[in-house]
Order: C-alpha cells, then structure tokens, then sequence
C-alpha cells in the first residue's frame, strides 16, 4: 500500500472513459473515493507517455547498475574473508581467525 508502505493484497481495475471535466469524471472520482483507492496519472499524449516512458526505463537502468556493483562488491567481500589470512596460507580462514 503506497500510504502505509504495508505489503497486501489489492485488486487493479482500470477506467477509461472520455473528456478531462465534466459529469462522469466527478462520478468516477467520487467512486473511487468512496472506495479508497489509489489514483496515479495518465498521460495525456502519445509524447508524455514516451517521456515516462523512456525516464523509467533510465530508471531501471541505473538501479540495475548500483544492484550489480554491490553483488559484485558483496561477493568480493565474501571471497576475501573465506580466504585463508596471508600470514596463514594453509590453515583458517580470515572469517575464522576472527
């Protein structure tokens, strides 16, 4: 739930309908208000929608990249400390010396 932060179960419906004012739209809102749902934006063209687009999947991209470098990082880490200490080569690692 993106007010709580909670992890639940939810159901995902998606209106479309004509015109940006008017009657149906203050129905539709008053709808989902009543049932407390989540409203996000829509894009209102073909080039807003590339825009969103082409930013999340940047996005994505730089968080892919900083997940990478910390796995490669974390593994590292590991191998370091699962080698055997230099003053030691044939007994303990340095995890287990500690």
């Amino acid at each position: 739930d993106p007010k709580t932060g909670q992890v639940l179960e939810k159901s995902v419906f998606v209106i479309y309908f004509q015109g940006a004012v008017g009657s149906m739209k203050d129905k539709v809102l008053k709808v989902c208000t009543a049932f407390g749902v989540n409203l996000y934006a829509w894009p209102s063209s073909s080039e807003q929608a590339r825009a969103r687009d082409s930013f999340l999947k940047k996005q994505l991209e730089e968080k892919n990249r900083a997940l990478e470098a910390f796995q490669r990082h974390m593994c590292t880490e590991a191998e370091e400390l699962v080698a055997p200490a230099p003053w030691n080569l044939s007994g303990n690692s340095k995890i287990e010396d500690w």
